[in-house]
């Protein structure tokens, strides 16, 4: 009985091994160079918590185009600018569709959104709504009052923490009450205060099931790396998305319902909100993409652009000589008894030259979501087989030392009356992507970072904590699809200019 097991066991070991051998070694002689792939779980050994630092250490030692096996699904890792050019634009039609991931079935209402949807009719459709009806630079200058009025709130917010007196204050939350209430009132007219007083707690429940969402998927999911481990879904990951899924229908109907009826559920206005736009296009669309797309929306244009500000809010106190400069130039252009402006933007080169190398040393996403290829697909020597997932590491391409002097220095004097842009076309700088998957909310980002930076820049001076020197300040990421300071930026902040300079209109 003991020798038919130990018969068995070694039988079944040595057919794994040769299934093994037979499988996965020879991709090895057409693929780009990588590590060692164990059986069953790949190269995940390799990864730590921070996978897109683990990935740039595997780069300097395997290159720039890496191959990775993370449990049975073949990735491609990108990690300078060269070769992302030839995954984003020379063969961009190749690698233009998304992988199936398990909980993006219910995160994109069965693949009806744009980030996640295959390339196809209804993926090119909602591009074109996005790039011809929603974030046309017409639409977006519409909301430009919108815009200052929410900068204004947020200086007053701040205000109210200092009682007479400079006081700590957590910008974390701040900052993502100025971006969730912007994306509030271009996509539905109101703020999130009025919407809650309207439609009750269920607009609160919208936003935090969306905020549930991005933190299921900030995990590696072990089932889309190991299929056969699927149907236990190990995480609970599969049934926490299905119960957000069923949220966000319940309070997405409410609000379209609202719509439907001619309700304009708080303000009147003759601006068309996005939500009006979608519910009166020609190219009528069913719930589920609308929904998909005001999802979309809230979840890639809050969070991001709140992590964007702290991390610059905080590169900047860490280097107080560079904030005096910026404020230096705000006082030139703006003075003191106006508040920020847009048109003001052009006129503040430094300004653009922090916010330029904040999206190089920080991108909000350190790597973009995955592509993969519906057909072998040939990149130089390389043959890169169907359906690989690859990852371009936008952390790594924005601190390739081949590229950037000190890469690891915060200067931007480097990017101080350049013409180098974050819209994609310099394959260096990708923090909102490149080609047909660019992040279509790329002007609105930039938009809302360069509001809230001015802004904060003009109406306070900022400093560390007591007893906390500016080089002393702990500037590490934590992990996720996302990347915000580890431990949240808390500051003072001390008024420098007349409190009625920036007062809100409503």
């Amino acid at each position: 009985m003991e020798f038919a097991f130990e018969f068995w066991f070694f039988l079944v070991g040595f057919v794994s091994l040769l299934f093994y051998l037979a499988w996965f070694v020879p991709k090895a002689k057409f693929q780009p160079p990588g590590p060692f792939n164990f059986p069953i779980v790949g190269s995940l050994f390799y990864l730590s918590k921070l996978p897109h630092r683990s990935m740039n250490e595997l780069a300097k030692k395997y290159g720039p185009i890496m191959y990775l096996r993370l449990g049975y699904i073949d990735h491609i890792v990108i990690s300078n600018g060269e070769m992302a050019k030839e995954v984003l634009k020379v063969h961009d039609a190749d690698f233009g569709s998304r992988p199936r991931f398990i909980i993006g079935k219910d995160s994109s209402f069965d693949w009806s959104d744009i980030s996640l949807s295959p390339c196809g009719d209804h993926w090119r459709l909602l591009r074109k709504i996005c790039s011809t009806e929603l974030l046309t630079q017409a639409r977006l200058n519409n909301f430009q009052c919108e815009r200052q009025d929410e900068v204004a709130y947020m200086v007053e917010e701040i205000t109210k923490h200092n009682q007479g007196r400079p006081q700590l204050v957590e910008m974390r939350p701040i900052f993502y009450e100025l971006t969730s209430n912007n994306i509030c009132r271009m996509m539905f007219g109101a703020r999130r205060k009025e919407l809650k007083n309207h439609l009750g707690n269920n607009f609160d429940d919208l936003f935090n099931s969306i905020s549930d969402m991005v933190e299921i998927f900030n995990k590696f999911n072990i089932s889309d790396l190991i299929p056969i481990l699927k149907p236990f879904d190990l995480q609970g990951l599969e049934r926490r998305m299905k119960c957000i899924r069923n949220q966000l229908e319940n309070n997405l109907s409410n609000i379209l319902k609202e719509y439907r009826k001619g309700n304009k559920l708080v303000f009147d206005s003759t601006i068309k909100y996005f939500v009006q736009v979608l519910l009166s296009l020609d190219e009528k669309l069913d719930d589920a993409s609308i929904m998909a797309i005001l999802v979309n929306m809230i979840g890639g244009g809050t969070d991001t652009t709140a992590i964007t500000l702290e991390w610059a809010l905080s590169e900047l106190v860490h280097h107080p000589e560079m904030m005096e400069r910026a404020q230096d130039e705000l006082d030139k252009v703006v003075g003191k008894q106006r508040p920020v402006l847009e048109s003001d933007f052009a006129n503040l080169p430094y300004l653009q030259a922090i916010i330029k190398e904040n999206f190089r040393l920080h991108p909000a996403g350190p790597i973009l979501i995955p592509h993969v290829n519906t057909k072998d697909t040939h990149i130089r020597n390389y043959k890169i087989l169907a359906n690989t997932h690859v990852l371009v590491n936008v952390w790594a391409i924005g601190r390739d030392p081949e590229v950037w002097k000190n890469p690891l220095e915060f200067n931007p004097d480097r990017f101080y009356n350049s013409d180098i842009s974050v819209g994609g076309s310099n394959f260096n700088l990708l923090p909102f992507g490149s080609g047909r998957r660019q992040c279509p909310g790329l002007n609105l980002g930039v938009l809302m970072v360069q509001w809230g930076l001015a802004t904060i820049l003009h109406a306070f001076d900022w400093s560390p904590p007591p007893n906390v020197k500016p080089k002393d300040m702990n500037l590490i990421e934590t992990s996720g699809l996302a990347t915000p300071l580890a431990e949240p930026l808390v500051v003072i902040a001390k008024p420098r200019l007349p409190p009625q300079v920036y007062k809100p209109s409503i």
